[in-house]
């Protein structure tokens, strides 16, 4: 019942969302699969809220190197050329020529604990606590053809300021949401 209502709620946001959906680039290679909204129920764990956040009409834009708002758990980031990027830890995977990336900010978390990271596309995620190294990640899920979101990544923090460096991302915006485990 759960996945048939979560493959409800993927149809429906798919129409509202066809005119907000990121544009690729012209002649972009390795472009995105098509649409599959059965696809969303499909990661290792559930992202529908994430979903939801990412269909929302008020989600903030933040410009790369911004802080994420406190109201808001989601964003649209707005990316650079890779080149452009100056982050204060080098990401720990090269990013692919001609790529975009970008630096948000969060404030420290109340608690410590397993977050996630989601993007609406392909892109590589750091997260840095001291902006000298980054976290290893404790586990991801990717599925291709789910409208919205690419992947999504867990990390273990704790209760210092946050620094999420994008990278290798195919266009200059992406949708990110920073949250608690569920």
């Amino acid at each position: 019942m759960r996945r048939l209502a979560a493959i409800a709620l993927s149809a429906a946001l798919l129409a509202p969302s066809a005119g907000r959906g990121q544009a690729q680039p012209a002649g972009e290679t390795g472009a995105s699969p098509p649409a599959d909204p059965a696809a969303c129920t499909q990661f290792d764990w559930s992202l529908l809220r994430e979903q939801a956040w990412f269909s929302a009409a008020s989600l903030p834009r933040v410009e790369s190197g911004g802080t994420l708002p406190a109201a808001m758990p989601a964003a649209i980031l707005a990316l650079k050329p890779q080149e452009a990027v100056a982050p204060p830890v080098a990401p720990s995977r090269a990013p692919k020529p001609g790529s975009y990336g970008g630096v948000l900010h969060l404030a420290a978390p109340l608690a410590p604990g397993a977050y996630q990271v989601t993007l609406s596309d392909r892109a590589w995620i750091d997260v840095s606590q001291d902006d000298r190294t980054t976290r290893p990640p404790t586990a991801s899920t990717m599925r291709p053809g789910c409208p919205m979101l690419a992947k999504s990544v867990r990390f273990q923090l704790g209760t210092a300021p946050i620094t999420l460096l994008i990278s290798g991302a195919p266009a200059d915006t992406i949708r990110i949401a920073v949250a608690p485990v569920e």
